[in-house]
């Protein structure tokens, strides 16, 4: 597959319609010259459909299918299940609700254990052909630096959760997955590698102090040679 589309990523237009900075535009994008395999996606903490901050919404109106959860829904109804999601019990979750295996695509946005839940969707049976991912973006860009895993954790409002941008690139490309696009200094896109190849894309972000800073807390360094995976 010629793969010189994904350099255009940067280029679209993002008109805010349901996610947090008009994402949908990039999803019909990449969808547009990847395929679908399914048109399941899943989303996880989904918030609501009508917060304005939804990756799922848009979606699921263009005929998609998913499991969304949250630990404090807004609205819990057959599509928005109420789910306080762990380390321990993400993969039981997926599998409960019957996810395929090969779904199209993951939305990871916790404010907190994000990265411990996703490698352990990563080490699993389950392989999202494309993963959007909130990162830390408070944090410096080339430490690997990741909240210590916590499964009682509540976000508090202030700059202690998740992990940096290099952490979550770090992980994901040893899984098989290759950075294709950054959003205002918050979400991270990545798309399985074997479907794009190992492309060097050329992909940073501006530090911004989004929130309050935390009292000290506990922070996981790892190094560029550490298996996180």
């Amino acid at each position: 597959m010629e793969n010189n589309w994904l350099f255009g990523i940067k280029d679209i237009p993002l008109n805010k319609m349901y996610a947090q900075f008009g994402e949908e535009a990039i999803f019909d994008y990449i969808f547009k010259h990847i395929g679908n395999n399914n048109k399941y996606i899943v989303d996880f903490g989904a918030g609501t459909l009508s917060s304005g901050l939804s990756n799922s919404r848009y979606l699921i109106e263009s005929g998609w299918n998913g499991l969304l959860m949250d630990g404090n829904p807004a609205e819990e109804n057959e599509i928005i299940k109420k789910e306080f999601i762990t380390a321990e019990n993400i993969v039981s979750l997926l599998s409960q609700y019957n996810v395929p295996e090969g779904f199209d695509l993951l939305s990871i946005d916790i404010d907190g254990n994000d990265f411990w839940v996703l490698k352990e969707i990563l080490k699993s049976k389950y392989s999202p052909r494309v993963i959007i991912n909130e990162f830390n973006g408070c944090l410096q860009e080339r430490v690997l630096q990741v909240m210590k895993y916590n499964p009682n954790h509540s976000w508090g409002s202030n700059d202690y959760y998740g992990a940096s941008f290099e952490a979550f690139k770090t992980l994901l490309n040893q899984a098989g997955y290759t950075l294709v696009h950054e959003v205002a200094t918050t979400n991270m896109i990545f798309i399985k590698s074997d479907i794009v190849g190992e492309n060097n894309m050329p992909v940073t972000y501006n530090k911004t102090q989004y929130h309050a800073h935390s009292p000290n807390r506990e922070w996981v360094y790892f190094s560029q040679t550490d298996k996180l995976i």
